[in-house]
């Protein structure tokens, strides 16, 4: 598959991840409630850092520890599956995450240990990045920079939605549907990994 083939594939699904409520996601969104936009943005840097970091050790780590255990993809294919189920049931329900917030202050190390801890960096190195980018630095350099690209957007998206719900209702309904159509797409993405490996 062509470099920009690859790219393109992964950060579609990157970014179907990326936009799903989790803890980095809450901690953006408590920050933009209290302090808006402008105060949050440093926060969106702060994840970059965490994804890239995680991602790095545990995408260098799996391609180094899988050489001679090829099915070890395997099994990490089928985990990726079912945690993409649950986050789609997660992204259908999203609302849940507004009761969630906080009324604490969030700082970068709040957001950067989130990050860091987020088994969606596992799910990223290990399914959703192509395996040549951790067999080529050239490649990796370009995976990581489409996987900022996407992810400043979503970050800042989810910085800027708590004003939104909060002066315009109608935001809200538009977010729902539009969390509930992408979570339907990560339904069929856990299942075409099923397939993929079931059949091989």
């Amino acid at each position: 598959m062509p470099i920009q083939e690859a790219l393109l594939k992964m950060s579609m699904y990157v970014s179907l991840v990326l936009i799903v409520p989790g803890p980095t996601n809450t901690l953006l969104l408590s920050s933009g409630l209290k302090v808006g936009l402008r105060g949050t943005w440093p926060l969106v840097i702060a994840e970059a850092l965490g994804y890239a970091i995680a991602i790095s050790v545990w995408g260098f780590f799996l391609a180094a520890f899988a050489a001679g255990r090829p099915w070890l993809y395997d099994v990490v294919k089928l985990a990726s599956s079912v945690y993409i189920f649950f986050l789609a049931l997660k992204m259908w329900t999203h609302s849940r995450v507004l009761q969630d917030v906080s009324s604490t202050p969030v700082s970068f190390r709040d957001v950067f240990v989130a990050t860091m801890m987020n088994p969606k960096a596992l799910l990223f190195s290990s399914t959703l990045f192509p395996l040549e980018a951790f067999r080529s630095a050239h490649y990796f350099a370009w995976t990581l920079v489409v996987f900022l690209l996407v992810l400043a957007p979503i970050g800042v998206a989810w910085s800027s939605l708590g004003g939104l719900v909060t002066s315009q209702r109608a935001w809200a309904a538009r977010t729902s549907t539009l969390l509930r159509g992408a979570s339907l797409v990560l339904l069929m993405f856990s299942g075409t990994l099923v397939y993929s490996v079931v059949n091989r």
